[in-house]
């Protein structure tokens, strides 16, 4: 192969001298250079410490007074809420007033309320059902105005807590500072979590929001405490994949090419920096389909069956933790069923089809393997998984037994029951529509991104969006059907990681078509590292026919961290002119930014 090779596609191969499965000291390097890189990336401006925990906790009837100390002009309050739906009033001299009513899409982050207010002292009053306010502040022309309690209603002592806190007040709202999009119901969920509260959000399994709680049991209930663990499993995606890869390929090389594509997808960036649920799903398919790989790759016959079967058991722990996080796993677990069939239907077919004494030998072992790897199969997908999806619905156990003293084991599993069977019937009947929404085939050239967050100040505006990488993408969504067509013709070399790739893809993307309910560009993140493994795998195989198109996959590379850098802005929440905003909207092939709808 070298022996073809020119000096300037030898300075592009130097990453070629990985040649093994097992992580080199040069992989080692170049996997936590790429993962510290992302890192970074990743967990800067990811949300603001600076946050008001302390909680006003208000019922109606409730009163007391503010003072400002002098006779100011107020023109805006901005106002911090917690759980709670009831309202408040502020009422000035002349009875000058302003009401706000909490909404469930309200708390934990800052809401601006116009007033125009004339006084010294300012009476607030809960009008009617239970308020929860972490903080409130009041502005005159831009200045945040010095507040104090003057008195205490009914030895509410809590009253206090609702100007405590002035120095997090930041200098404007924005996805920093608050929560966005779906984060609503899951980081409040993993709040409610915490505290032991009925929770709000119960139309996914619990693991992922109680992985969200860890993070805020650590840093507080904080943007950057309700964001940190889903930023740092997608940190975690970027090692994973690369062994994955290496595993697959044997080469340095193509390992980096895979973890770097992931590290500035798009999407990838996006999802993992908000507080919703799915990059852990996504986190364990990739998990369970690795160490599965790491099953199916080991000969049958010739490798020790105590090898095989941790790696099997591995994949099944990998799956209930999927399972748990959001159902997503269940299809990716049905993938893994069939990968797993298809490689001992492959050995049933290997030790029949030959009739001297080797081949009874082989009928021999394979079912005496058979047998133990059926029952440890049960035990690892079966009843493991269904122990750690139980269990993760503790804090359901925990809050029924705190309001039903009598509540037992036997209710424990009625409480499961029932939510599954409330999970189905929400997802089943849905038929609620949303601007964001597209279909299934639209997703692979990502053709509608799914709008998380929005600013603008009329010079700059700051946007979040849920998109792929289009470099990522629409190369992988090619790729992966070329290779599929090759294996279909027989072009390609029979391997172990074909089923790992194609059923990967399938299992993760196909259910998709059958769901009627309004769907959206994010339900294709699971699909997209299986994709890009195909790609990259057609690309290592194009090679090895022809040393000189070595470059282009370098190319591919440069191409998504240069898509990436362009499209940060949209994807980052960066402010910036509106006249790049249209650049992106209307230029770039990109996808929807949404942009132009502002």
């Amino acid at each position: 192969m070298k022996q073809n090779a020119s000096p300037k596609f030898e300075i592009l191969s130097l990453f070629e001298k990985g040649q093994s499965e097992k992580l080199l000291k040069l992989d080692k390097l170049l996997l936590w250079a790429l993962t510290l890189v992302y890192a970074v990336i990743a967990l800067l401006n990811l949300g603001t410490l600076s946050f008001p925990t302390t909680v006003y906790e208000g019922a109606p009837g409730d009163k007391f007074t503010l003072d400002f100390s002098e006779t100011v002009d107020i023109d805006e309050i901005w106002l911090n809420g917690n759980i709670a739906q009831g309202t408040i009033r502020f009422l000035g001299d002349e009875d000058a007033g302003e009401q706000y009513t909490q909404d469930q899409g309200d708390m934990f982050k800052w809401q601006k309320a116009d007033v125009s207010l004339t006084t010294r002292y300012l009476q607030v009053s809960v009008a009617d059902r239970a308020v929860a306010m972490n903080e409130v502040a009041f502005f005159s022309d831009g200045r945040l105005l010095p507040v104090t309690v003057l008195e205490v209603f009914n030895d509410n002592q809590t009253v206090l807590n609702l100007v405590d806190e002035q120095d997090t007040v930041p200098e404007a709202p924005s996805y920093f500072n608050g929560m966005i999009f779906d984060e609503i119901y899951h980081a409040r969920t993993a709040y409610e979590n915490i505290h032991n509260l009925s929770v709000y959000e119960w139309t996914h399994p619990p693991l992922g929001k109680l992985i969200i709680a860890l993070g805020i049991l650590i840093f507080g209930m904080k943007p950057f405490g309700w964001r940190i663990m889903g930023a740092l499993f997608g940190v975690g995606m970027i090692p994973l994949l690369y062994v994955f890869a290496k595993r697959i390929f044997k080469r340095t090389d193509f390992a980096f090419i895979t973890a770097g594509l992931w590290a500035f997808d798009c999407m990838h960036f996006t999802q993992t920096r908000i507080a919703t649920i799915d990059v852990y799903g996504v986190f364990f398919i990739l998990l369970m389909f690795f160490f599965m790989y790491e099953y199916v790759r080991q000969d049958y016959f010739t490798a020790p069956l105590k090898d095989k079967l941790k790696p099997l058991a591995l994949s099944g722990v990998a799956f209930g933790l999927g399972c748990s996080s959001k159902w997503i796993g269940c299809y990716a677990g049905a993938g893994l069923a069939v990968v797993l069939f298809y490689h001992l239907f492959s050995a049933l077919f290997e030790a029949y089809k030959g009739h001297d004494k080797g081949a009874a030998g082989k009928r021999a072992l394979f079912w005496r393997n058979l047998w133990t790897t059926a029952l440890w199969c049960c035990l690892w997908f079966l009843l493991v998984p269904g122990l750690i999806y139980f269990i993760s619905y503790f804090p359901y156990y925990r809050y029924e037994a705190s309001v039903r003293p009598s509540y037992g084991l036997k209710d424990m599993f009625d409480t499961l029951i029932k939510n599954q069977k409330d999970m189905y019937n929400y997802h089943s009947q849905l038929t609620a529509t949303h601007m964001c929404q597209s279909m299934w085939y639209q997703w692979p050239f990502t053709f509608k991104s799914v709008w998380f967050y929005v600013s603008g100040d009329g010079e700059r505006i700051s946007n979040i969006a849920s998109t792929g990488n289009p470099a990522v993408w629409w190369v992988s969504a090619v790729g992966a059907v070329c290779l599929f067509l090759e294996w279909v013709l027989g072009k390609v070399k029979k391997n172990p990681v074909h089923p790992i790739l194609f059923v990967g893809v399938a299992a993760n993307y196909l259910p998709w078509i059958l769901v009627t309910r309004c769907v959206f560009l994010y339900h294709f993140f699971a699909t997209v590292p299986f994709l890009l493994l195909s790609t990259v795998y057609l690309f290592f195989l194009l090679e090895q026919e022809n040393r000189r198109i070595a470059w282009i996959k370098w190319a591919w590379l440069g191409l998504a961290v240069v898509y990436f850098v362009l499209l940060y802005p949209a994807i980052s929440g960066l402010p910036t002119s509106y006249g790049y905003a249209g650049f992106l909207e209307n230029v770039l092939p990109a996808s929807i930014l949404y942009y132009g709808w502002v």
